[in-house]
């Protein structure tokens, strides 16, 4: 178990009987609560016993103290479109993923972020027509490996991200114009490199089925700054992070600042502010592709309470209940001496 992660608490009963309690604590924004499993009546639990009751009770005091987290947590926020229900729901995702991270071992969590990278890439390209396999994107990305028999573009398209990855993950500034162009350049390097990093200069731009009109291109740049600003003011202001995420990626491919891959740029930078907030990251997913083009198509319609409400059953739907097994198979330490959990450093 996590050093420190439960304690007994005793209290008695009406004939004065012991009665012996698990207890993991919980502080969320200066509230402090706890979350409680009885075990025995009696005699103190011997080490024996508490090492048997922490293996059998952990995971469900991990889930528990999650949702009271999610609870008080929720309280906090104001939003303009999501339930308080989903509020709690999005907060109970954000926890257990924040202790199944915890709970990782060095090695562990160096796999599930290289597994995570190589589904979210082959997800992103694919939705903008990419036919490499997830396992040809994975031979790409980790061994080098060219597939055979598909076109350069294709093969840039996903070995790109190698280096977005390593730009993204080392950047630790707010979202600027400057990162914007910096993704939108990697993103289309060896692809379109006239364009690569540059705001688009007309406005002769088609959306794929989509009829609405863009924002000219002489005005995106003061559109995207307007877009950035207002989200840093909703989070500042109390606004869910994921709510205030959802808007700024809707407005962004509104605006659709480039001339191609606005797609994989915005859900960069979608991805990049729900992991700067500590929330799980969406995976673009072949299967949620219609869930997902339908919910920004909401927005089209000015019915963003059900566009983002829509995203949100999309990442409760996809990570909720992968995130809470993978919880339960790391509750326990690792069996091989000398690992550090994350949680050491």
């Amino acid at each position: 178990m996590a050093r420190g992660a439960y304690r007994i608490e005793i209290n008695y009963s009406k004939n004065g009987r012991p009665r012996y309690f698990l207890v993991k604590d919980i502080v969320v924004k200066g509230k402090k609560r706890k979350v409680l499993k009885y075990i025995k009546t009696g005699d103190a639990p011997s080490p024996d016993e508490l090492d048997r009751f922490k293996r059998e009770h952990a995971y469900q005091l991990e889930l528990k103290a999650a949702r009271k987290k999610a609870e008080l947590s929720a309280e906090h926020y104001s939003t303009g479109f999501l339930s308080k229900d989903i509020i709690v729901q999005l907060e109970e995702l954000r926890f257990i993923y924040l202790r199944f991270e915890e709970l990782l071992t060095v090695n562990e969590a160096e796999i599930y972020e290289r597994d995570f990278e190589v589904r979210y890439v082959s997800g992103t390209t694919g939705y903008e027509g990419n036919t490499l396999s997830l396992e040809q994107t994975k031979d790409l990305l980790v061994s080098g490996i060219l597939p055979r028999d598909k076109a350069s573009r294709e093969i840039y398209e996903v070995d790109n991200f190698k280096r977005v990855i390593r730009y993204r993950n080392t950047y630790r500034k707010k979202v600027s114009l400057d990162f914007i162009r910096n993704l939108h350049a990697l993103i289309m390097d060896n692809i379109d490199n006239e364009s690569a990093g540059t705001f688009r200069r007309t406005d002769d731009v088609i959306i794929g089925g989509c009829s609405m009109d863009l924002t000219p291109a002489a005005v995106i740049e003061d559109e995207l700054a307007q877009a950035i600003e207002k989200y840093y003011s909703d989070l500042k202001e109390g606004r869910h992070p994921f709510e205030s995420a959802i808007m700024f990626h809707y407005t962004f491919e509104t605006i659709h600042p480039f001339t191609d891959g606005n797609g994989r740029v915005g859900r960069e930078i979608l991805n990049y502010m729900l992991k700067k907030e500590r929330f799980p990251k969406l995976l673009f997913l072949g299967r949620d592709r219609d869930r997902y083009i339908s919910a920004l198509r909401m927005g089209n319609e000015e019915r963003y309470g059900d566009m983002v409400s829509s995203m949100a059953e999309l990442i409760l739907s996809q990570r909720m209940e992968i995130l809470r097994r993978n919880l339960e198979k790391v509750i326990e330490p690792p069996k091989k001496s000398g690992q550090m959990r994350l949680t050491d450093f």
